[in-house]
């Protein structure tokens, strides 16, 4: 069927989304919350280890009467009204506290649980927070924040009970638990000014601070129908029922995390669970049953080097090739027989797992097609924190490896500035589209038109077929000499495949004669250097011998224009976002600051290992 129309509206082309399934849209997320609970009840909607090292559950009927009770307690206590921040590891207790707020409450800021005190305090000013929840491994720092009274946060609230020997702080910092007590003793005595409270759902009611500095990160404005708009959305292109199991393991202060991770398993009645930590994402997938990751590129892709890795450990990489072949063929008539013949490799990966859905970045295509061979879809999609997230996506309805796919249903794309060969800034519109930036006018007109079109700051590609390559961002990229564009994600994805390099950063070096050159940062790893050479670290001048040798054979399929010139080497990890992404300002001032400080050009220092 088809899942998209174009169609033209002021000399634009425009690639609407239809969808597949039924749209179901939910009035709010109170709405959402109790209709799931109307229709889950007692099944389990949450799993995660307990304190015994066992697997403790929350049920749907459980999760709706812990936000009631909180929500009640919450306004009980004067927060009617109020900004409500959270920071924290991803928990049973984040969700309700986060649906408590902004069910009638009031509204949420989700905070990122890496954030430095300082820039905290700043944000907690800034999106004049009132009520700060926080898990205890923050204690020391809350603490000094409370006794300092920097900010404007008059409650604290821990989202679990005290360590031992904090009882003293208690009297300060209350927990969730005794709070959802308190309140669902005042429900049961008549108290509906939570329940009840009146939703408007076309105004403020999460506060997201995009990533960066704190002075200069944004603050993105959502309602419940900006959210609501884009789960409708999601619902119409992918399934998810109550038989799947999600592993939450992407910080839910973003959004693609909280909307899609959370959300959109929520209205779809799947459990999630939440992972104990990045090193555990395995044994997690294996334990609790997951049948649904969503998850960022830099994920999938270890995941993936992890499954090739077990099959050369095996001893089985041309029987595994073979079996492949044989079920591309036989796919091509009709017999889909991957999950049977990979049973043994899914035992390993997870036996359920059937769906990986990416975002946040680019993905490399082999990746997708090396999973899809094996029997797991993995759909990749795109969105920003303005648009609730997702724009586009693969679905279950369209798969182009390489793309982003359509646009959600409801959900409109078109190009601006189209250059000779097709690509242009990537414009969106639609319900899930942000009210606006956080007290900053100019950059809400910056940003959306009197249209009603959203700029992205992205680049790319819509072909005959409606489908959306992304090329890069606009400010990342490359212009070179000869007027040509390049993006550093293209060089990136190449450079990761080298055996050694963990992670690379590509950019455009001007030469002293005006000259633009791609270069690279490679970080290095060691622990794969070392197995390629028997156990045994080469020195540094063999490591670079090693990747030029790499590069030169990556340059062989560029056109001359775009091949890398020169690289340096480190040791030290890229700066990342949460969501790992690259901080490209940072890690080019970085970069430049080395060379300025050792009096280098790029020329002079091809190969060399630096400390940053």
């Amino acid at each position: 069927m088809k899942d998209y129309k174009i169609y033209e509206e002021k000399g634009r082309r425009i690639v609407r989304g239809l969808g597949g399934y039924p749209a179901d849209e939910q009035p709010d997320l109170r709405a959402l919350v109790h209709s799931s609970a109307e229709k889950y009840g007692e099944a389990p909607g949450f799993k995660f280890r307990a304190k015994d090292g066992g697997v403790d559950t929350r049920s749907y009927r459980r999760f709706s009467d812990d936000i009631d009770a909180l929500g009640t307690q919450l306004i009980a206590a004067g927060y009617a009204g109020s900004r409500i921040a959270i920071i924290s590891e991803n928990r049973y207790e984040w969700s309700v506290a986060f649906f408590a707020t902004v069910n009638g409450t009031g509204i949420a800021v989700p905070l990122d649980k890496y954030l430095p005190k300082n820039e905290l305090v700043h944000l907690l000013s800034r999106g004049n927070a009132g009520v700060l929840f926080f898990s205890p491994s923050f204690l020391p720092m809350i603490r000094e924040i409370a006794e300092e009274g920097s900010t404007p946060v008059r409650q604290f609230i821990c989202l679990d009970t005290l360590p031992e020997g904090a009882e003293s702080e208690g009297r300060c910092f209350p927990d969730i638990h005794t709070w959802i007590r308190e309140g669902r003793t005042a429900l049961e005595n008549g108290n509906r000014s939570f329940v009840d409270a009146p939703i408007n759902r076309k105004t403020l009611s999460i506060l997201l601070f995009t990533s960066g500095t704190t002075n200069l990160s944004k603050g993105v404005m959502l309602s419940h129908e900006n959210i609501t708009a884009n789960l409708a959305s999601i619902h119409a292109c992918i399934h998810i029922d109550s038989r799947d199991v999600h592993l939450s393991l992407l910080p839910l202060h973003h959004t693609f995390e909280n909307t899609i991770g959370q959300m959109l398993m929520i209205q779809s009645g799947a459990c999630i669970a939440y992972c104990e930590g990045i090193k555990h994402v395995a044994d997690n997938i294996r334990e609790f049953g997951v049948t649904v990751l969503v998850a960022v590129p830099a994920i999938l892709e270890a995941i993936y080097r992890q499954v090739q890795l077990g099959i050369d450990k095996s001893g089985k990489r041309k029987t595994v090739e073979l079996m492949m072949n044989t079920s591309d063929k036989l796919r091509k008539i009709g017999i889909d027989i991957r999950r049977k013949l990979f049973k043994a490799i899914f035992a390993k990966l997870g036996p359920g797992l059937r769906l990986a859905v990416s975002g946040a970045a680019p993905l490399d295509p082999s990746v997708v097609i090396g999973f899809d061979r094996l029997g797991l879809a993995v759909y990749q999609g795109y969105g920003l924190t303005e648009t609730s997230p997702v724009v586009a996506a693969n679905t279950d309805f369209v798969n182009v490896f390489g793309s982003i796919g359509h646009p959600l249903a409801d959900i409109d794309v078109t190009l601006d500035s189209i250059d000779a060969n097709g690509m242009g800034e990537i414009l969106t519109r639609g319900r899930n589209v942000m009210l606006g930036y956080y007290e900053n006018e100019e950059a809400t007109r910056e940003a959306m038109d009197a249209d009603g079109w959203f700029h992205t700051g992205d680049l790319g590609t819509i072909d005959a077929d409606g489908i959306i390559r992304i090329t890069g961002r606009v400010k990342s990229m490359i212009v070179l000499s000869n007027g040509k564009k390049a993006f550093p994600e293209e060089f990136e994805m190449l450079l990761n495949h080298v055996p050694g390099v963990k992670a690379s950063f590509a950019w455009g070096y001007a030469t002293a004669d005006g000259n633009v050159q791609i270069c690279a940062k490679l970080v290095r790893d060691d622990a794969i250097l070392m197995e390629k050479n028997e156990g045994v670290l080469p020195d540094d001048a063999a490591v670079s011998a090693q990747f030029e040798k790499a590069i030169r054979e990556i340059n062989t399929n560029l056109p001359q224009y775009k091949m890398i010139r020169y690289f340096i080497q480190s040791d030290e990890p890229l700066v990342m976002t949460t969501t790992l992404k690259i901080k490209r300002p940072v890690e080019q001032a970085k970069i430049e600051a080395w060379l300025s400080s050792n009096a280098f050009d790029m020329r002079k220092a091809n190969g060399r290992r630096i400390a940053g």
